[in-house]
């Protein structure tokens, strides 16, 4: 019986916690979301193609130990540059706190200023929307569902939410960082939480294969105490990193990725001490991302205009390259492979085409002479 009523109690605290919580910030309180360690593209839009290439990243972040209505994020997000100066991406979160879930989704754009080869800003903003439901079903049966408190029009409303962000590198070693993920939410005013941090990238042996990154965190939240944290992480080859740190509320991080060419997998553990020992033992993270290449529109390059002479000199070399091939085919059958570099020499002239601007009529007229003559050429040794 009085197993019972502590579960009873445990279940009804619980419950009220959350929804005097999600009362006070209209059901919009993100801030938890974005205290991960293996995906900065969540928090800060600044990062929108920071990769060479178009990056998929799902992680999901759970608690270990504690009570069963402990929160748990599933996170997708993808981004890609744009140009060399911006990039684009989208990001959908979705949380669960108990009975609540909260479906985050944002586009992101993100903007270089370069002031030098090796300072550069990027500024990033993101917009989209933010629901938190109330499932029903979900709730114990010593929940009494009349409740007005539970039909609150602050829940199961769609909201427009946006972000802002900002990253300064110093070539590829520095990097400090700020952001405001939930800077607007509806017609909420400016929310105070921010992200902030830096990380220094160096080598530790000449040939380049170990390299360490020390970071900082800190987490400017409104409902909760403030937060930082301090991070050594340690790579070999680009191929494995290892992680290790300290979170000022009284939890000790590790983690581990590995790198193949395409394919990222990372695993982060926050194990609580002290007093938070007492509420949640652990806390994980799970993350998989892929790499795409990036689709490229066929630019056609402008063309070099140089002199008459230097294209003469390219279709002259190519003539005498042809009639040199003729030759050795007479005189030793079999020496060369004619078929293959008459192919090559076709090539080559396709080049010049597209390389220069020529306007000399006759240069124009010699080089298709040259074409044909070796696409005959090519035909006649088929035929053997």
């Amino acid at each position: 019986m009085k197993i019972f009523k502590k579960s009873t109690i445990v279940i009804n605290v619980t419950v009220t916690v959350l929804l005097i919580i999600t009362l006070q910030v209209k059901a919009q309180d993100r801030s938890s979301f974005y205290t991960n360690i293996l995906n900065p593209f969540l928090a800060n839009p600044a990062m929108a193609g920071s990769t060479d290439n178009i990056h998929a990243i799902f992680n999901t972040n759970s608690y270990l130990g504690g009570i069963e209505s402990m929160p748990r994020t599933y996170n997708f997000g993808i981004h890609s540059p744009l140009n060399n100066t911006s990039g684009a991406g989208l990001k959908v979160i979705s949380n669960w706190r108990g009975a609540f879930q909260t479906i985050n989704v944002e586009g992101a754009y993100s903007k270089q200023v370069k002031f030098t080869a090796n300072n550069i800003v990027t500024f990033g903003l993101s917009l989209g929307f933010v629901q938190t439901n109330l499932k029903n079903e979900m709730l114990s049966g010593q929940v009494d569902l009349n409740d007005p408190t539970l039909s609150n029009p602050n829940l199961n409303k769609i909201l427009l939410t946006s972000g802002a962000g900002a990253v300064y590198r110093y070539k590829k070693s520095l990097e400090i960082y700020a952001s405001s993920p939930m800077l607007v939410t509806g017609d909420q005013r400016l929310t105070g939480f921010f992200v902030a941090g830096a990380n220094y990238s160096f080598k530790v042996d000449k040939a380049g294969a170990y390299a360490l990154k020390p970071m900082v965190n800190y987490y400017n939240f409104e409902n909760a105490p403030k937060m930082f944290d301090g991070i050594l992480a340690g790579t070999w080859n680009e191929t494995i990193t290892l992680q290790a740190g300290y979170r000022n509320n009284g939890a000790v991080i590790s983690a581990i990725g590995f790198n193949f060419k395409n394919l990222t997998i990372g695993y982060a553990y926050l194990h609580s001490t002290g007093n938070v020992n007492n509420l949640v033992t652990a806390q994980n993270e799970i993350a998989i991302a892929l790499n795409f290449k990036k689709f490229e529109k066929n630019v056609r390059k402008k063309q070099e205009i140089v002199s008459e002479q230097v294209i003469q000199d390219q279709i002259d070399k190519i003539n005498d390259r042809v009639n040199g091939l003729i030759n050795i085919e007479k005189s030793n059958p079999g020496l060369v492979n004619v078929k293959t570099e008459m192919v090559k020499l076709n090539k080559e002239l396709e080049k010049i085409l597209v390389k220069y601007k020529i306007e000399n009529i006759e240069q124009l007229k010699k080089i298709k002479e040259l074409q044909v003559n070796i696409e005959l050429l090519i035909a006649k040794y088929n035929d053997k």
